[in-house]
């Protein structure tokens, strides 16, 4: 079982979870053409994609949803509030989705407009990804918990947004509770997830104005490091390229040509 964050950001979030002959895209807020690119890259057809499963009703999540389903006949489904919003299938907190070698169920995570986080299982290994939540609460991190490997947002350092350029009621937004989690918290999140089989972090959805990919990964080791977890590989999703496929005992090797452009 393996995933590939194809995009990440408010520009866009998309990625491809793969186990057992079984393909889901989680979210598809980029272009269906560059979809299609990204997918392909991967050696993979947009049209053999099961399903997506939209964790949010923003356009960075959703925006590709429409012309895929034309093209592709894609089947789409999302979580209560989100469903209702985008015209997809609703799928309640705890309804298994069985796609023939991959399950997935989805859990609410605490925004100030609907979201969900999705578990993804696959034979004996687990994926998990929340991405726009503003805490990781008990109920979060124990759906989190056991998945080999994670894809947790790592929006914003606070430092850099408390200082930042934003003006002060969307500081306090992106701060709250129902906003984005903070570098810190992706670090507290990690470290409460290592010892339980966690193997790789993909830490996702990066400000562009409020964070680094060099200062998320910096916090987020340093953090593991210091409690002798090592061994947990971190990874930083990026809003231009994808990934290289992260799973299966580890991140593979590919191409390094092939992930180059956006």
């Amino acid at each position: 079982m393996r995933l590939s964050v194809l995009a990440s950001g408010s520009s866009g979030n998309a990625t491809l979870v793969e186990a057992r002959g079984a393909s889901v895209l989680v979210d598809a807020g980029i272009s269906c053409r560059r979809l299609r690119g990204l997918v392909e890259r991967l050696g993979r057809r947009l049209e053999s994609v099961d399903a997506v499963l939209v964790t949010h009703g923003h356009s960075d999540h959703t925006s590709g949803i429409r012309r895929l389903v034309r093209e592709c006949g894609t089947e789409v489904y999302a979580g209560p509030g989100v469903a209702e919003e985008i015209g997809a299938r609703r799928v309640e907190a705890g309804e298994a989705l069985d796609f023939g070698g991959l399950v997935a169920e989805f859990f609410p995570v605490p925004h100030d407009s609907p979201a969900c986080g999705i578990r993804l299982s696959g034979g004996e290994r687990t994926v998990a990804l929340a991405t726009d939540l503003g805490e990781v609460t008990p109920e979060v991190l124990e759906r989190l918990r056991g998945a080999a490997v994670v894809v947790l947002e790592a929006n914003h350092d606070p430092e850099w947004l408390w200082h930042g350029p934003y003006p002060e009621r969307l500081k306090r937004r992106v701060a709250s509770e129902r906003g984005h989690l903070s570098n810190v918290q992706a670090a507290e999140a990690a470290l409460a997830l290592a010892s339980g089989g966690l193997e790789d972090l993909v830490l996702a959805h990066l400000s562009r104005t409020n964070n680094s990919p060099a200062r998320a990964l910096g916090t987020v080791r340093r953090v593991l490091r210091a409690a002798g977890f090592e061994r947990v590989r971190v990874h930083v999703a990026r809003r231009e390229r994808p990934i290289p496929w992260v799973g299966a005992g580890g991140r593979t090797a590919v191409e390094p040509a092939l992930f180059d452009a956006g």
